[in-house]
Parts: structure tokens; sequence; C-alpha cells
């Protein structure tokens, strides 16, 4: 579930706290951090599974007081229950896990009563909302579509769910685009035939990728005063307080990549943290951060000390 550039992005946010605390914590520590933080991205990833039946639960609730009016319309008697149904919301109510974390306070949204009065209030005055409702289709394929423009219509882009999210945790609006993606994605493979199984996706895709966040944290940490080396002998007549304090987390992380990962192509860790530096840097730092990735790369390659093999030799 969490990509390796989730990974990155967790492990430069927990990185920085260290080196602002002047790295006075272990390498196991450090870890214990990092992996705390990828998991407080897990609660989320399970936390929006939970924010769709809340939706749903609100819609069943709105339906019994339009019954009960006291002089309720034909359409308030008989109103369609199609999207209730539906059978992806369905699928997440049969998920154990998710069914787990909906019986909690913290994850079935009842703190936010009137967020969720908000979402269904846009959901049903929604062209897409009305064309679901009105076409008499009943299908998988139209479950997930409308799930999907919640997603993207709705809760993406929600200033109201980053401002609860932000309450929750600094990092999780952070996460929140690749979440949402994430189910999309996974709702888009669920088969035809059996759309009330739905597997929620492992915090990490493999034990590599673990293994790549636990190496990545640790061996940043433990080389982090040979890094700052590696910076200045670059810079040569520039101090490190120069530098810009996320630059030199982002390129600590890049130069432990690109001198502890074998299997790695340079390439593509500069790419990676260049790309991450443009969104949480300064507006030069992904010039002057692939500057010094790349005289680094050049010296190393020269005095044939680029430890590369396989992949990592990609070029």
């Amino acid at each position: 579930m969490i990509s390796r550039r989730l990974v990155r992005i967790k492990a430069m946010q927990t990185y920085y706290a260290f080196l602002q605390n002047s790295g006075d914590v272990s390498s196991d520590q450090i870890w214990k951090n990092l992996k705390f933080n990828i998991e407080k991205s897990y609660d989320l990833y399970i936390s929006l599974h939970c924010l769709l039946i809340a939706v749903s639960d609100f819609a069943v609730d709105r339906m019994e007081i339009a019954k009960n009016k006291h002089i309720p319309t034909e359409k308030d008697l008989n109103p369609s229950t199609k999207f209730v149904e539906n059978s992806i919301i369905k699928a997440f109510r049969d998920n154990d896990t998710i069914l787990n974390y909906y019986g909690k306070k913290d994850y079935n949204w009842s703190e936010y009563p009137e967020f969720i009065k908000n979402i269904w209030s846009r959901i049903v005055n929604a062209d897409f909302y009305i064309e679901y409702i009105e076409n008499p289709e009943t299908s998988l394929k139209q479950d997930v579509k409308i799930i999907n423009k919640i997603i993207t219509k709705i809760l993406a882009d929600n200033p109201e769910l980053d401002d609860i999210l932000e309450e929750e945790s600094i990092f999780w609006n952070d996460d929140l685009e690749f979440l949402l993606s994430n189910i999309i994605q996974n709702i888009r493979k669920m088969p035809e035939n059996e759309p009330a199984q739905y597997e929620l996706q492992p915090i990490f895709k493999n034990n590599a990728d673990e293994k790549f966040a636990k190496d990545l944290i640790k061996k940043s940490s433990l080389h982090k005063d040979d890094y700052d080396q590696m910076i200045l002998n670059t810079l040569k007549k520039w101090e490190l307080e120069r530098v810009a304090f996320t630059d030199r987390v982002l390129l600590h992380l890049a130069l432990c990549e690109i001198e502890e990962f074998p299997e790695l192509p340079v390439k593509v860790t500069i790419n990676e943290y260049l790309d991450i530096a443009k969104f949480y840097s300064t507006d030069k730092s992904s010039i002057f951060i692939n500057g010094i990735l790349d005289k680094v790369y050049v010296k190393l390659k020269t005095d044939n000390k680029l430890n590369k093999k396989g992949l990592g030799l990609v070029e």
C-alpha cells in the first residue's frame, strides 16, 4: 500500500525531526519513529474507508427521518436505496479490519456530524449522483463509478477534510491524495463475480519495501556526519549552515541511497528527491540538490567507488 515515494516522504519527515534534535536518537529508535509514521498513514487509509461507510449510514438515517415526516411524500416513503446498498460500501462493511476500525470512536467519524452532513449534501446535489440514482442499471461497474466520483469530486481537494486531518496529524494532508488514489485502484480490482470480497492492501507491498524503509532511515542516521562532509566537500567555500535544512535532509537520504543501495539506479534516486524537493523545499532547491548529487555521482564513479550492480547499473 505504501509506495517507495511515500516511504521517502515519510523518511524525510522523520529524519527532519531527527536532525533537528541533533541526532540524539539511536538508529533503532528512528526506525521505530518512521514505522509509527507509516502506520499512521495506514490508519488514515482505513479511516477513509470508514468515512464512506459513515456517509452511507447518514443517508440511511435521512431516509428514516423522511419516512417519519408528519406528511411524507411518495419519494419519502419509497426512496431509492441504490446508494445505501452500493456493493462497494457493503464490501467495506464486510471487511473485518475496516469493521473493527469503524467500531471505534476515533474512526467512525461520529465526532464530525456536520462534516458528514455537508458531504452528503454535496453528493445528492451532484449531477453524477442524480444520474446514478436515475439509472435503472445495478452493477458493480456502476457502484465503482459512483464511489470513484465521490472520491475524486468531493473528498479530494476538500478544505474541510484537510482541516480535520490536520487536527489529527500534521502529516495526514500529505498522504490524502495518494491514499484516495489507492482506494480507487483497489476497488477497480474487485472481481465482478465476487463484489463482496474486498481485500485491504498491506502496509508494505512486500518485505523488500519494508527493508528499504528500515535501511534508508537507519543508515542515513548512522552516516549523517559522513554525508555532511560530502556536502561540504562539494560546496567547498560554503558553510553547512547556508544549506536549507530541508535540502540537507533530502541530500542525506539521497546520498544514502546512492551509497548503500546497490540495486537502485542513481538516476532514479536523484529524480525521486528532485520531485520531493519541488514540493517540500524552496523554489531553487531542486537545482541545488541536483548539482550536489551530480557532482557526488561523478566523483564516486571517477574514483571507482560507486557500488552498483544489477538494475543499479542502469544510467
